[in-house]
């Protein structure tokens, strides 16, 4: 979806929380080198967290915005629950089930809100509010050699709920299984390049959400749509993170969203086939727990 997308501040900043506290899920999930067992780890970090980048506004969106962020980094390592931390591959998530072939687990997911006064194909539209998703996630280590390599199967499935925080409203749901892969210790700077690739389903409420043009919406330029359950498109990872020390990590990226044959082509809002966003991120942890996380 990073995972996918107003502008009031606290929206900007329970968005941000959200994303940095869990370790900016699509940038750092990859961000997993050899690390100490969980037992030699603190049950809880904090610390500082910042992200920018150009993304666009919606799925095949024909407008980015940039967005700069600097919000707290939090990690937690309770025995059950889990926030943020790389061996948690950047997400919030209950550990049901994990071993060296599978793991089970429950993420969440949130996108930007977008302002439909700067959208010039939503203007005069209803804003799109700030989104969250959660729900299962499946994955299977096809290769894992920890501190080299890692290619995952991810099978993610997710309820997704749009808020302006002052109500909230169910707005269907998502399915995405995509394939990442990791290589560590890569040139002289040891870098940690990641990647990943899958499609994007999802059901018509979100589809309605991004996608549908109500009547009293319409004009000549923009008519009227209603929007289809079904595939909405699929997305390219590629970046690189740097560990500088135990406390400071940076990753650098950019994610291609691919809309060729999307159910919803035929959309007035359906701009742009192809979408490219870019994003730096950093994260520095300056204090921790005393007591070691089991």
């Amino acid at each position: 979806m990073q995972c996918g997308p107003g502008n009031t501040r606290i929206q900007r900043v329970v968005f941000a929380l959200a994303v940095v506290a869990g370790g900016f899920q699509d940038a750092f999930c990859a961000d997993r080198e050899a690390q100490p067992t969980d037992d030699t780890k603190p049950l809880w970090e904090v610390g500082i967290g910042a992200f920018a980048g150009r993304l666009p506004d919606y799925p095949a969106a024909g407008q980015s915005t940039y967005r700069a962020l600097a919000v707290p980094y939090v990690v937690y390592r309770g025995d059950f629950w889990r926030v943020g931390g790389e061996e948690n591959r950047g997400a919030v998530s209950g550990r049901f089930v994990k071993n060296e072939k599978f793991e089970f687990d429950i993420t969440l997911s949130a996108a930007f809100p977008v302002d439909s006064a700067d959208n010039n194909a939503r203007q005069d539209m209803p804003d799109l509010d700030f989104l969250f998703g959660i729900g299962p996630q499946l994955i299977f280590k096809l290769i894992n050699e920890p501190g080299r390599r890692k290619l995952d199967l991810n099978l993610q499935a997710r309820a997704v709920y749009a808020t302006d925080f002052s109500s909230l409203s169910h707005q269907g749901y998502v399915f995405n299984p995509k394939l990442s892969y990791t290589r560590e210790h890569v040139s002289a700077l040891d870098l940690k390049v990641f990647t990943s690739v899958g499609p994007v389903f999802a059901t018509e409420d979100l589809m309605d959400y991004f996608y549908e043009v109500e009547p009293e919406f319409a004009t000549p330029q923009r008519p009227a749509f209603d929007a289809d359950a079904g595939y909405l498109g699929s997305d390219i990872t590629l970046g690189m993170s740097k560990r500088f020390n135990n406390r400071f990590r940076a990753v650098l990226g950019g994610r291609l969203g691919i809309y060729n044959g999307a159910t919803n082509r035929d959309s007035p809002l359906f701009k742009d086939e192809l979408t490219l966003g870019v994003f730096a991120a950093f994260v520095w942890a300056f204090a921790h727990s005393d007591r070691p996380a089991r």
